[in-house]
């Protein structure tokens, strides 16, 4: 599946509904430098840290939510003129 991944700077659920990569046992609410997709009505998530994706061929867990678990998606994009940014 070809997702339209964009970093965001700032990611916060309604509850701690995607494991902590590095932290077995515990949830993330709030999660920063992180990749999302949207498809529908769900949020696709990538919760490693950008600084920490290694090769194209890295396979890696994705989480989908909801988007009515999303609170906030904070995101930065150099608007030039006669172009939006969308998703």
């Amino acid at each position: 599946m070809a997702l339209n991944w964009r970093n965001v700077t700032t990611l916060e659920l309604n509850d701690g509904a995607i494991p902590d990569p590095n932290s077995p046992g515990q949830s993330l609410r709030l999660l920063h430098n992180v990749r999302v997709a949207v498809e529908g009505g769900f949020l696709h998530v990538d919760p490693r840290q950008q600084q920490s994706e290694a090769g194209a061929d890295q396979e890696f867990d994705v989480f989908i939510v909801p988007a009515s678990a999303v609170k906030t998606v904070i995101y930065r994009d150099v608007k030039r003129r006669g172009n939006f940014a969308s998703f």
